[in-house]
Order: structure tokens, then sequence, then C-alpha cells
């Protein structure tokens, strides 16, 4: 279970840091506020120069500077257009994936080095 919440929070943080480093910046319209568990997320949409349009949400943060209505900064990614945060909270994701990684990776690894010190034990006693 860890391995999974791992890997796809990586590939969450890679995809942030892939905007932030290469994104292309368009502005959108905040659609929605959603709020669950005392966090919100954006809902926004936005239109690529070919005149498609696509819909986001955003990471979940604790309090939000926007409403609907409101015209937002997005970042998105030219490869895959439906990956996109706002401007933002580009680096609250960032700092949200990489806290999440750093707690993560240690439980991950304790997990698994008991898992195969069960093991071993197992294979000894038979």
């Amino acid at each position: 279970m860890f391995g999974i919440v791992l890997v796809h929070t990586y590939r969450k943080y890679r995809s942030a840091r892939l905007l932030q480093a290469s994104g292309i910046e368009t502005t959108g319209v905040c659609t929605f506020l959603s709020w669950h568990d005392g966090e919100a997320s954006v809902s926004f949409s936005y239109t690529l120069p070919d005149g498609t349009e696509y819909s986001a949400d955003s990471v979940h943060v604790h309090s939000v500077s926007v409403s609907p209505g409101d015209t937002v900064r997005v970042f998105y990614d030219a490869a895959s257009p439906e990956r996109a945060e706002l401007a933002s909270l580009l680096d609250t994701a960032l700092r949200i994936y990489r806290k999440t990684l750093i707690g993560l990776v240690p439980a991950t690894l304790l997990f698994l080095g008991m898992f195969l010190t069960l093991a071993v034990a197992v294979v000894i006693t038979m």
C-alpha cells in the first residue's frame, strides 16, 4: 500500500516540477470551489491557443483567495494539456508532495524491511 501511494505521489511531484520548469502559462477561470475536511480545491477551466478547452482541479489547500468567476493564471503541460495547476498554488503543490514523499519513503522502507525479515525468518524455519 505504501508503495502505491509513494509512486502516485512521486508522479504528481514530477508532473508539478515539469509544470514549474517548462509549463505554458495561460489564463483560465475559476469555475467551482469545493471544500472537504477543511481543505479547498479549485476547479478551473482554460483554453489552449487552438481553442481546445480543458478543466482541472487544483491541489487541496487550507485556504484560497479566488472565487468562482475569477480569472486565474494557469500552467499546463504542452505534451499533456489536461495536466495543469494554478500558478498561485504550484509552489504549494510541490511542497505538499515533497513532504508526503519525505514521510512515505522511510515508512515504505521500514515496511519492506519488516516484510523481508519475516520472509527470511519463515524460510529459515522451514
